[in-house]
């Protein structure tokens, strides 16, 4: 079974959650993936050995062959990113500006090519209680979700080689390309809701996302005693769909910059985390998904 948490935006808690089901649920021989290339955040919180790095090249770069001239500047005209300079008839191409789009090539295809370029890594880690596969994308470089899916499938993989019943991804915030990578070919999805207006209604259009690829879902609500109104128009909106609600607690930032799962902590916020992953526990239990 393949378990995809999202959030609809930053800061909901999404992430500390993610950490908490992955240690309550660790017995069921489960893989955790990081599918936030972007900012991963979960290698802080569970080190372990790096079985593998490996470079990923999902983009392209123009390059400039040094033996020849170019004449015209349509090559310069044409790139709609201001990535190239002509000067005394060499293209100079910068290489953060270049989105790897080919239309220099197209029209300057004896002087320019495109050429992989570096996008990112993806890291394999085995922890002390399961194994965590995420990605890293590269300062400034596209292709997050064409990471995320190579980060996928290296999980996929890694799960069947171990047998594991249970794949936990953790997905990027928003709503976007990464989170549609993530969430594709996922069998439940868990939302990750604070009782904020911006997370409700970001909530809302991450679960059109989850609706769209007919995946079933719940919602654990994080942050609770912040707003009774909103809280309200949560329990209200979403009823039996509501696992388990997480109160607020300053003490589980204090965890967190400690690198302890919160589910490890002290005091009503740990034991709300725990009473969340339970929940969760028990409807996958009678779902009889492992």
């Amino acid at each position: 079974m393949k378990m995809v948490v999202l959030s609809g935006k930053g800061g909901t808690g999404k992430s500390s959650f993610v950490s908490s089901l992955a240690l309550g649920l660790k017995e069921k021989n489960l893989t955790l993936v990081d599918a936030d290339v972007d900012c991963p955040n979960q290698h802080i919180l569970f080190s372990g050995k790096t079985k593998s790095r490996t470079p990923l090249h999902v983009s392209k770069i123009a390059v400039f062959d040094e033996s020849k001239r170019i004449e015209s500047p349509r090559c310069a005209e044409v790139c709609r990113f201001d990535a190239i300079k002509i000067m005394d008839g060499k293209a100079i191409i910068s290489s953060t500006k270049c989105e790897g789009c080919g239309a220099c090539v197209l029209v300057c295809p004896d002087e320019l090519k495109l050429v992989p370029k570096l996008s990112g890594h993806l890291i394999v880690r085995e922890t002390k209680h399961f194994p965590l596969v995420y990605g890293r994308l590269e300062p400034g470089e596209s292709g997050s979700g064409r990471i995320i899916f190579e980060v996928k499938k290296a999980a996929e993989k890694l799960a069947a080689e171990r047998k594991s019943p249970l794949t936990i991804v953790d997905a990027p915030a928003g709503i976007g390309c990464p989170v549609i990578a993530a969430v594709t070919g996922c069998d439940y999805a868990v939302g990750v809701v604070e009782p904020t207006p911006a997370s409700i209604r970001n909530m809302e259009r991450a679960l059109d996302v989850v609706g769209h690829f007919n995946i079933p879902f719940s919602i654990v609500m994080n942050k609770e005693g912040i707003s009774a109104r909103h809280e309200e128009a949560i329990r209200k909106k979403y009823g039996d769909s509501l696992l388990a609600c997480i109160p607020y607690d300053e003490e589980t930032p204090r965890l967190l910059a400690r690198a302890v799962p919160p589910i490890n902590g002290k005091g009503k916020g740990a034991e709300g985390f725990r009473s969340a992953v339970k929940a969760v526990g028990k409807l996958m239990g009678e779902r009889h998904d492992f």
